[in-house]
C-alpha cells in the first residue's frame, strides 16, 4: 500500500542536458513511476511548482538562464516553510563547497555524476517516504489544530455559559436574600399587629373606643397577612404549574359591581374617585372564564392602583370584542419609569423588595396578574407616562351567551323554597379546637342547632343518624377519614343536605375536586364571619336582617 503511495508521487525533473533526462525518466518509469515532468529550463520551475505541484524535485546545478543554486534561492520564497518538498541535486560537480552551498540553501540529498542508479532509486524512495510522513504529520496536525480549536471553542462557549449562570445565580442569591427578607418582614410586621393588639386588648383598664381601635388595627394585620400568604401560595402554584382554571359562566357588570363596591370605600380613604366604565345598557353580560382567577387579577391590579394613586381618580372597565374582551385598570398615580417598565412584570424583582420601599406587601401582585392572565389565554399591556399615570389592560378569550335582550339563556330552573337560617341544623366537621370554637361561635347565633365532630368517620355516622341535618361545614384534612372521603359516603346516602367544604389548604384545584364530589360550595381558610354568614345566606332564606 505504501509502496503503490510512492509510486504515485509527482517527480520533477530539472535538467539541461536530455540525456541525462532520458536516463533518469527511463529508470524511473522502470521502478514504477508513473507522475513524471522534466524541464530543461530551469525557468520554467516556479510555474511547475503551481501547475505540476511536485513531490520531489531532482535539480541539476550548471544551467543556462539559472543555475540550480539560484533555483534554490527561488524556491525558498515560493514554498512555505510549513510544506515539505525534499530536492535531490544531480550534478557532476564534485567540489564539497558546491556540496556544502547546496545543503545549505535547501537541499536534502546530493549526488554527483556519474551516479549509481540503484543508489539513486533508494535516495528518492527515502526521501519520498520521508515527505509521506510529513504530510501525514501535517494532516494529523491540522487534524488536530481543527480539534483544538473546537474544543477551544466550546469551553469558551461553556465558560461564557458558566459566567452567564454564574451572574444568574448570583443574582438569584441577592433576590432569594432580598424575597426572604420580604416574606420575614410581610409576615412578622402583621404578626407583631396581630399580637400586640391582642395583648393590649385584655388589659383591664383598656377603654371602649381603645378597643375599638384595637379591634380595627387587629383585622388590617389580619388582612395583610391572609394576603401575603395568599400570595405565596398563588406564585407558588403557578410557577410548579398546579395553578388549574375552572371556567364557568360569569355576568361581567355583577363581578364588577361587586369589586366596585369593596374598592370604592378604600378610595375614599385617600380621597381618590373611583369610576366604573362598563356597558350600562346591557346589565346582564355574561362570559365563560374562570371567575376566581378573574377576580385575583383584577384585585392585584386595584391593589396596585390604590398604593401607587395619591391623587386624582382610579378605572375599571372593559371593552367588548367579537371573540375577545378588554379588561382595563387607569389610575392617575406617579407612574412607571420605562426602565422599569422592562421588567414590572419579572417575578421578585420589582423596585419594592428592596429595603428603600415604603410600600408593604409581598411584591408579587403584577407577576401574579400576569401569569393568571397567561392561564386564561390572554396577555396583558402597560401604558405608563411618569407623573401621570398608568394603564394595565389584559385581553382574554371568552364565549359569550346571551339572549338578544342580555339576559342568559336557558338558566333558568325550578328551585325548591328555601329553609330560614333560624331553623337550621349544622354540622360542624373540624378537628382543630380553636376553628371548631370559632364556628361554633359564629352558627349558634343564628342557627337552632349546631353539631360538632372531630373526624370524617364521626360526620359519616352522625348523617346517618341525624337525617335531618340541613348543612354540613366540612374540613378537609383530617385524620383516619379525610373529608373528600366522608362527603363521598355521604352522598351515597343523603343527596340533599347542604356540604360546604372549608380548609386551610386553599389550593387550586381544590374547589374544583369538592364540587366533583357534590358539594355545594367552598370557602378557604382563614375567613370572616361575614364571610361564612353570606355563604350560608346563597342556600337558605335569610332571616337575620
Amino acid at each position: 500500500m505504501m509502496n503503490s503511495t510512492l509510486k504515485n508521487a509527482n517527480i520533477l525533473i530539472v535538467d539541461d542536458q536530455e540525456a541525462n533526462i532520458a536516463v533518469l525518466r527511463g529508470f524511473l518509469q522502470m521502478q514504477g513511476y508513473t507522475n513524471l515532468k522534466d524541464t530543461i529550463d530551469p525557468r520554467d520551475v516556479a510555474d511547475l511548482l503551481v501547475s505540476f505541484n511536485p513531490d520531489l524535485i531532482l535539480l541539476d546545478l550548471a544551467m543556462p538562464y539559472m543555475s540550480g543554486f539560484d533555483v534554490l534561492d527561488q524556491l525558498k520564497t515560493l514554498i512555505p516553510t510549513s510544506t515539505y518538498l525534499p530536492i535531490l541535486i544531480l550534478t557532476a560537480d564534485i567540489s564539497t563547497e558546491s556540496k556544502q552551498k547546496a545543503l545549505s540553501e535547501g537541499a536534502h540529498d546530493f549526488l554527483t555524476k556519474p551516479f549509481d542508479l540503484i543508489e539513486v532509486g533508494l535516495r528518492i524512495k527515502n526521501l519520498l517516504f520521508t515527505g509521506h510522513l510529513q504530510k501525514q504529520l501535517k494532516n494529523q496536525n491540522q487534524i488536530l489544530d481543527q480539534k483544538v480549536k473546537e474544543r477551544t471553542q466550546r469551553l469558551e462557549q461553556k465558560n461564557s455559559e458558566l459566567l452567564i449562570a454564574m451572574d444568574k445565580a448570583n443574582a438569584s442569591d441577592r433576590l432569594k436574600t432580598a424575597f426572604m427578607q420580604n416574606i420575614s418582614h410581610e409576615i412578622r410586621t402583621p404578626l407583631n399587629g396581630i399580637i400586640g393588639f391582642s395583648s393590649l386588648l385584655a388589659e383591664w383598664d383598656a377603654t371602649l373606643e381603645d378597643r375599638q381601635s384595637y379591634l380595627d388595627s387587629l383585622r388590617l394585620s389580619s388582612d395583610r397577612l391572609i394576603n401575603t400568604v395568599t400570595d405565596y401560595m398563588d406564585i407558588s402554584l403557578i410557577v410548579s404549574n398546579n395553578m388549574e382554571v375552572s371556567k364557568d359562566l360569569i355576568n361581567v357588570n355583577v363581578l364588577l359591581d361587586e369589586i366596585k363596591d369593596y374598592y370604592i370605600e378604600r378610595c375614599e380613604e385617600k380621597h381618590l374617585d373611583f369610576n366604573l366604565d362598563i356597558s350600562q345598557n346591557q346589565e346582564v353580560f355574561y362570559i365563560e372564564t374562570d371567575q376566581e382567577l378573574l377576580r385575583k387579577i383584577f384585585s392585584h391590579l386595584l391593589d396596585n392602583a390604590v398604593k401607587f394613586a395619591t391623587i386624582g381618580s382610579i378605572s375599571l372597565g372593559y371593552k367588548k370584542q367579537s371573540d375577545k374582551i378588554e379588561f382595563f385598570v387607569k389610575d392617575t398615580g406617579a407612574g412607571i419609569d420605562n426602565e422599569i417598565q422592562k421588567r414590572i412584570f419579572e417575578g421578585f424583582s420589582k423596585e419594592y423588595l428592596s429595603a428603600n420601599n415604603p410600600h408593604e406587601g409581598s411584591g408579587l401582585g403584577l407577576t401574579i396578574a400576569q401569569r393568571l392572565i397567561e392561564l386564561l389565554g390572554g396577555h396583558i399591556q402597560l401604558h405608563s407616562v411618569k407623573g401621570e399615570g398608568s394603564t394595565f389592560s389584559f385581553i382574554i378569550p371568552i364565549h359569550m351567551l346571551s339572549n338578544q335582550d342580555g339576559s342568559l339563556k336557558n338558566t333558568t330552573t325550578e328551585k325548591a323554597p328555601k329553609r330560614q337560617i333560624n331553623e337550621l341544623k349544622i354540622l360542624v366537621v373540624e378537628d382543630d379546637e380553636i376553628s371548631s370554637m370559632y364556628y361554633i361561635e359564629i352558627l349558634k347565633k343564628i342557627c337552632k342547632e349546631v353539631l360538632h365532630v372531630t373526624s370524617g368517620e364521626d360526620a359519616v355516622r352522625f348523617c346517618q343518624q341525624n337525617p335531618d341535618i340541613d348543612c354540613i361545614l366540612m374540613d378537609i384534612n383530617m385524620p383516619v377519614m379525610n373529608g373528600y372521603e366522608a362527603i363521598k359516603q355521604i352522598r351515597e346516602f343523603n343527596k340533599k343536605v347542604i356540604i360546604i367544604v372549608q380548609t386551610a389548604y386553599g389550593m387550586s384545584g381544590d374547589k374544583e375536586k369538592a364540587s366533583n364530589l357534590g358539594t355545594n360550595d367552598y370557602i378557604a381558610k382563614p375567613f370572616a364571619k361575614e364571610s361564612l354568614i353570606e355563604i350560608i345566606e346563597k342556600h337558605f332564606n335569610n332571616t337575620l336582617k
